[in-house]
Order: C-alpha cells, then structure tokens, then sequence
C-alpha cells in the first residue's frame, strides 16, 4: 500500500506504530497521515474512532486515538479538549466568522457528515460533489473523473482565482 513494505500495512501494534511515528519520514510516504494525527490532536479533535454501535468496524476506540495523542505528541485529553475549544472559539464552531473559504464534499467520503454541505455565505461557499469520496477533488484530473467531480474542480479553481483578483 502507498508502495511501502507489508510490514506498514499491518500487523503493527501500538507501541511499534508509536516508535514509527517518532520518525517525521515515516507517515510522509502515508498521505501526510502523520500531519492529520497532530492537527487532531492539537486542534480538531476528530477522531476516526470505532466507539459508535451504528458502524461496522472495531479496534480503534476513542482512548486509542488519545493515547495517539499523548504518546507520539505528548498531547493530553485535557489539552485535546482544550485545544479543540480554542479552536471552535477562534473560528466561530458553526458559527464560522470568516470568508473566502470553499468547503468541498464528496457524497460518499464518510466525512461530509462532519462538513459543510450547505453554503453558508458567498464567501463561504459549499461544493458537494456526488458520487466521489475523501479528498477526490485534491487529486489530480484523470480520464475516469466523474464529469461532476470535474465542474467541481472548476468551480472551485474559478473562486480561487476570482477571489485573489480581489
């Protein structure tokens, strides 16, 4: 996966994930997954847990995800909680008090429950995408795009450009 040894893929316990994470080389080759572990912990505080009956999945409980936190951060859950309220604080929670920023979503990324789906302003404008999941409108254009995923990578290149005229 993401062209690194089967030894990445699984089988990793907690304490050989968390000597892994010490080394800033190791999760650039993972989609900056090691970036995303710090921004949850230090900002944002959502974690891809397994805690909710409503969910197929298993293993990665809340207290996994913060003990991520303290050990390879040394992040408490107070700091989380605390950081996370900042956070909210700071950017308005959904009472975002900003402007110029697109919020994209796709259909079946499992975050859009989390996003914003809805525009809010014109200056706070929301691209929900059909049919595509996590991310999709950050990778490049290919052949197989869905047309919609397309016109969304337009739309939003249009407000970037449009808002930097400004």
């Amino acid at each position: 996966m993401f062209g690194l040894p089967a030894l990445y893929c699984c089988c990793l316990g907690f304490s050989e994930l968390s000597e892994h994470a010490a080394v800033i080389t190791f999760f650039m080759h993972v989609l900056s997954g090691r970036q995303w572990v710090y921004q949850t912990c230090s900002e944002f505080g959502f974690y891809q847990s397994t805690d909710s009956p409503n969910q197929p999945f298993t293993g990665f409980p809340l207290g996994y995800q913060v003990k991520q936190c303290a050990s390879f951060y040394n992040i408490s859950a107070e700091e989380v909680a605390e950081a996370v309220a900042q956070t909210n604080e700071y950017y308005g929670g959904y009472d975002i008090r900003s402007s110029r920023i697109v919020f994209p979503n796709g259909s079946i990324d499992p975050w859009h429950a989390l996003g914003i789906t809805q525009d809010i302003t014109a200056e706070l404008p929301a691209v929900f995408i059909k049919g595509t999941a996590h991310c999709a409108n950050m990778y490049p254009a290919g052949s197989e795009d869905l047309p919609q995923l397309s016109e969304a990578r337009d739309h939003i290149f249009l407000l970037l450009q449009q808002w930097l005229k400004q």
